[in-house]
């Protein structure tokens, strides 16, 4: 019977060891563009985590109450869900402190009550890159001509491009270079597009275009039957299955349609001269909408090309004004986000592999009692070098100190017995060739 609750995940040290060493390559990625590290607290102010999207986030919150009291006293605070609203706190909390445009990159776990299933969990580990501007740092959007672009972009193509080499260093490691694909939209056209339709059926229809890679297409087409007349059905049909290609700057005299259509424009041509190995597919995608609301512009989901259901490995996007929705007055703010599901990614790699490897020890030094002083001496000695050592804690059979090390993947044993002691010699086995080497005190 297994006592832990069910859907938190929790790892072996083989799986624990695969899980870090996905964590450490996505830091090291992060790092190399400039990216802050900060944490917050696994805990926020209900009226932060509420602030934006309170009916609907409070459905997903796991509430905190009081030790003693019972359920009737809720305290002012809870799990936060995600890691971006803490970061618009953290933001206000520090905006004297902190350099514009900030990059921070934040590796933690967040708790969602939502339903869970394949690569999905109640307690999950995020990954996000965010980038913040203030808008004095942005050029005036009222004051730009209609066919160019108001805002400063560059993040938006970082952003994608500091992602995907991410994802391609995680997936040549563990996946022998699965395929992906990043899908890349714009709120501005979806507004446009969906602008055509009846307001009372808008969040219906979002809801189903975010769903729309987790079902089959002839239950997308029922469902949407249920909503929109049969030609607006062959209308929206049209348009999802449409690609970049098709998208004509003059296709419609529309404000909103040529500001998504020009931002698109702008990113992907930075991506261009960011992104200069080429080494991964890039796609627009009229399905991406990103479920949550506060999302302006920009957005993005990677997907595996070959696993699609598993649903994104990476999301994000642009967004404007979540400080404002905490604090009104420190609406100032533009933003650029993207996470990283480490969980999932883990959870795909173990579905693929099973780890035997459980240290990071290097050398086992095998104990003898006639030796163990002298033992101890050399061990200290490869810890000063840096080394990572155990030390068999009691003089037991060769072969069961052996089989130890065999368990646990250890790659290398140290031998140092009375008959290496008149030698002025130890030797290192090689637990996977067997080879020994012998070397001089």
């Amino acid at each position: 019977m297994v006592l832990r609750p069910g859907w938190f995940p929790e790892y072996s040290p083989a799986e624990q060891l695969v899980f870090d060493e996905v964590k450490s390559i996505i830091e090291a990625n992060y790092r190399q563009y400039g990216f802050a590290h900060i944490q917050t607290p696994a805990v926020e102010a209900n009226t932060v985590l509420l602030a934006k999207n309170g009916e609907d986030a409070g459905k997903q919150i796991f509430w905190l109450y009081g030790l003693a009291q019972g359920n009737d006293d809720t305290k002012d605070y809870a799990l936060h869900f995600d890691l971006t609203v803490p970061f618009a706190r953290y933001i206000l909390d520090r905006e004297q402190e902190l350099t514009f445009p900030f990059k921070r990159y934040q590796i933690q776990p967040v708790r969602r009550g939502e339903r869970s299933q394949r690569g999905r969990f109640k307690e999950f580990w995020q990954s996000d890159i965010d980038v913040i501007r203030r808008d004095e740092e942005n050029r005036d959007e009222r004051q730009v001509p209609r066919n160019k672009v108001g805002k400063n972009l560059f993040y938006d193509a970082e952003m994608l491009v500091v992602i995907a080499r991410t994802l391609q260093d995680i997936i040549a490691k563990f996946l022998s270079n699965k395929p992906f694909t990043v899908h890349i939209n714009n709120r501005y056209l979806l507004a446009w597009f969906f602008s055509q339709f009846d307001e009372k059926v808008l969040p219906q229809l979002y809801n189903l275009f975010d769903k729309y890679y987790k079902m089959w297409f002839d239950i997308f087409q029922k469902e949407l039957s249920e909503l929109v007349s049969p030609s607006d059905v062959e209308k929206i049909v049209s348009f999802v299955q449409s690609n970049f290609d098709r998208l004509d700057p003059n296709l419609v005299d529309n404000d909103l349609y040529h500001k998504g259509y020009q931002e698109l424009q702008e990113v992907l041509h930075f991506v261009d001269g960011l992104n200069q190995e080429k080494k991964y597919a890039i796609v627009w995608d009229p399905c991406i909408i990103r479920g949550l609301d506060y999302y302006t512009g920009t957005v993005y989901e990677t997907l595996f090309d070959d696993d699609i259901a598993l649903g994104s490995i990476s999301s994000g996007g642009r967004y404007e004004n979540l400080t404002g929705y905490i604090n009104p007055k420190k609406s100032n703010y533009s933003w650029v986000g993207w996470s990283i599901w480490l969980s999932r990614m883990v959870y795909l790699i173990l579905e693929t592999m099973k780890p035997e490897q459980t240290t990071h020890t290097e050398y086992l030094f095998v104990h003898f009692s006639e030796t163990i002083k002298d033992i101890l001496m050399i061990a200290n000695i490869f810890i000063k070098e840096g080394k990572n050592v155990e030390i068999y804690p009691s003089a037991e059979k060769l072969s069961k100190q052996f089989t130890y090390a065999d368990k646990k993947w250890i790659p290398h044993v140290v031998i140092f017995g009375e008959g290496e002691k008149m030698l002025h010699r130890y030797k290192i086995k090689n637990m996977k060739t067997g080879e020994e080497q012998e070397i001089a005190l």
